[in-house]
């Protein structure tokens, strides 16, 4: 106990896990890397963040913040948790020996760790996977362990970010064998993902939202034989998130320079805008092309639903419909339309399912003149951008949208002002 108070004084710096005193060498000591995280929870539910950082089968070397001296349990899965007591005065800082005080397990109860419990959480992911897959046929071992280490390769950096879980599947049950313990997983998904995977003797991916929708997670099952697997679990909630607000930024900062370009007339709208858009005014006249045939009845029916317009007009609003039709039956295999009218405005709608503008191409696509890409809106667009007076486009994976106003003064009332 002198010797750590003396090295909290003089050698504040040194880690615990290089000292002799801390966890004595042995066989047995051990220094997970990364470092294994779990928490300490006190008799009255209150639970405290730590990691291992080094152990036996006797005892932890634990960082955390949880008062010591105090007794905690560590549960490591629903029917594995390990009563532990706190040192005082070995260790410094926040970092602490824990003695283990009894291991509950279903079978029963010990004063230490088993030997699948100690490499449960010392071994490395290599070792993990020797033990787990050495019990298949010879012939099987080291194709399933060629592709299990490929995927806990994947899984490294996301788990010493502290959001991956690594699991073995076997006879309909699951067993924890590293990462991120207390990861919330839909245990009900990832075992029918897990039935798949052995019934069908290959690796498959799917990604999974909770229940309440507020987290998603990525899950990879890796195949053994036809009753056990590997499962690789990662929470990539915060990812998505953080991917979504980059694209927010990015769309931002598309819209102000296309914006800006176009004198204020394009406007890139997000879906909640774009629905605003298409339900505004009264309807006109409204169809569907899915054969070329179709573009020039969707042009009569336009003409007939306008009102009487100045001949120019007219025909500008026709031929920005056809053009609008055109890109949707080339890069979307069709779509539908509607016109509309607010006060002296007619909106022409044109929406379709197809793949949509990447966001690297959108400056492109639809402001320089003949640039056409298989999903981009191609050559037509400059001269729909020269006829309307406000464009309105939303597009994405799930398709396009592109709304046209057009300024109209019917005929009647253009020669009483005249």
């Amino acid at each position: 106990m002198q010797r750590c108070l003396e090295c909290a004084k003089k050698e504040l710096d040194r880690p615990c896990v290089e000292c002799r005193y801390f966890i004595q060498p042995s066989p047995l000591r051990r220094v997970p890397s990364p470092p294994v995280r779990v928490f300490l929870e006190d008799e009255h539910g209150r639970q405290y963040p730590a990691h291992i950082l080094a152990l036996n089968t006797t005892e932890f070397g634990l960082e955390t913040e949880a008062p010591v001296p105090g007794r905690y349990v560590i549960r490591l899965l629903e029917s594995l948790w390990i009563e532990v007591a706190g040192v005082p005065f070995k260790g410094k800082n926040n970092v602490h020996v824990f003695d283990i005080l009894r291991v509950h397990r279903k079978q029963g109860t010990a004063r230490r760790l088993s030997k699948e419990e100690y490499q449960l959480l010392a071994g490395s992911a290599g070792e993990l996977i020797q033990e787990i897959s050495r019990h298949l046929p010879e012939h099987l071992q080291d194709l399933v362990r060629e592709k299990l280490l490929a995927e806990v390769e994947k899984s490294e950096l996301i788990n010493a970010l502290k959001v991956g879980k690594v699991m073995k599947y076997e006879g309909g049950r699951f067993r924890y064998l590293s990462g991120q313990a207390d990861l919330d997983l839909p245990m009900e998904e990832a075992e029918k993902l897990m039935r798949q995977v052995t019934r069908q003797a290959e690796h498959r991916r799917e990604v999974i939202i909770s229940a309440d929708g507020q987290k998603v997670f990525d899950l990879h099952g890796v195949p053994f034989d036809h009753r056990s697997g590997g499962l690789l679990a990662f929470d990539i909630t915060e990812v998505i998130e953080k991917e979504r607000k980059m694209h927010r930024q990015e769309m931002q900062a598309y819209r102000e320079a296309i914006a800006a370009v176009t004198g204020g007339r394009l406007y890139l709208v997000n879906g909640e805008e774009m629905e605003k858009v298409v339900s505004e005014g009264i309807e006109l006249a409204r169809g569907e092309v899915r054969r070329t045939h179709d573009i020039p009845e969707a042009r009569r029916a336009m003409r007939e639903a306008l009102p009487v317009l100045d001949s120019r007009r007219r025909h500008a609003i026709t031929l920005c419909l056809t053009e609008a039709l055109a890109n949707a039956l080339k890069h979307a295999g069709g779509g539908c339309w509607q016109a509309r009218q607010s006060g002296d405005t007619v909106r022409i709608i044109v929406q379709d399912r197809g793949p949509g503008i990447k966001n690297s191409e959108l400056a492109r696509a639809t402001l320089m003149q003949h640039y056409s890409t298989k999903n981009s809106l191609g050559c037509g667009f400059t001269l729909m951008l020269y006829y309307a007076d406000y464009l309105y486009l939303n597009t994405g994976p799930s398709g396009t949208a592109l709304a046209l106003d057009f300024g109209v003064v019917p005929a009647d009332r253009l020669k009483q002002d005249q």
